[in-house]
């Protein structure tokens, strides 16, 4: 496991490719870094000129990474399909990259394979994985799997973005508000998330058994939340619940759950600069990020 390098005398020089939410959040999260600093941004000559909120000062803004003057590492933000064009180009320039794409399933293998291969014949370090899911999330889920290792797990996922209030939850007897949402899982089948907000002494097994037999929600599979606050709940990003239950037929039945709400998009940009910090600067070849230092890329052992 490789962990940061000690011996650099001067700040690592950070490039950011790609101007959206995930370029602005990584450049936030450089403003507070003491030992990496932003040096240039490469962006689409028509994308919006740099948002105060960001605090970028003085940096280098360019349509083209050959513009900018030594660089450390490429942070990659660029949307998840250009991704591939973008980490080639970077790597065959010698350019050391850190990515956080999000493929799922075999498309994200292919996508590691090819960048493991490019950073490989260009003599290059690249870091994968440098990301809230995929990236640390799937190492949760193993850390579960570990501990409880006879049982079965189970992981939601919500989109405040995608709620909106729903009458036929919110007419519920016991029912204060509601709101509901609905996502594809691994797999492509939707999944509908009910999240309400109960009265003084309603019963939540009552309500969740009354909404899930409404025929408006019998067409997809329907989760119902309790959550204290909905109001509190639109203002968050996102959130996961990972739940691990153990049925072992002996001892104690643990079970593990985690419950996060958090802006995913902030917790990858802080991934990825920590991933710049811990890349060495004459690293070789696809490294995958961890919590607790980079590995090296190995096809045969990678998580859930």
């Amino acid at each position: 496991m490789q962990g940061p390098d000690r011996s650099r005398t001067r700040e690592v020089r950070v490039a950011i490719v790609g101007w959206g939410r995930l370029g602005q959040a990584c450049a936030a999260a450089l403003h507070d870094s003491r030992d990496l600093a932003l040096a240039g941004i490469v962006r689409r000559a028509d994308s919006p000129a740099a948002p105060q909120e960001t605090r970028v000062k003085g940096p280098a803004s360019v349509s083209h990474i050959s513009e900018l003057r030594a660089i450390d590492v490429a942070l990659v933000c660029v949307p998840t399909q250009a991704t591939p064009g973008v980490t080639h180009e970077l790597l065959q320039a010698g350019m050391p990259i850190v990515e956080c794409a999000g493929f799922e399933g075999e498309a994200l293998q292919r996508h590691h394979e090819d960048i493991a291969h490019s950073a490989e014949r260009h003599r290059v370090g690249a870091v994968l994985c440098a990301g809230w899911d995929p990236g640390v999330l799937p190492h949760l889920q193993r850390l579960f799997d570990l501990l409880v290792p006879k049982g079965r797990s189970h992981v939601s996922r919500h989109v405040a973005a995608g709620l909106h209030h729903t009458a036929a939850a919110r007419d519920v007897p016991g029912v204060q508000d509601a709101l509901c949402t609905e996502l594809s899982d691994a797999s492509g089948a939707m999944q509908r998330y009910v999240y309400v907000q109960l009265a003084c002494g309603a019963d939540l097994d009552r309500v969740r058994r009354h909404i899930e037999g409404d025929p408006v929600f019998g067409n997809e599979p329907t989760h119902v939340l309790e959550v204290a606050d909905l109001a509190a709940l639109e203002c968050e990003s996102a959130g996961v619940l990972l739940e691990r239950m153990g049925n072992a037929s002996y001892g104690t039945h643990a079970s593990l759950i985690l419950e996060a709400r958090l802006d995913p998009t902030a917790f990858t940009a802080r991934l990825m600069v920590d991933a710049a910090r811990l890349l060495p600067p004459h690293a070789r070849g696809a490294w995958r990020y961890t919590p607790f230092g980079l590995v090296p890329w190995d096809p045969l052992r990678q998580p859930p």
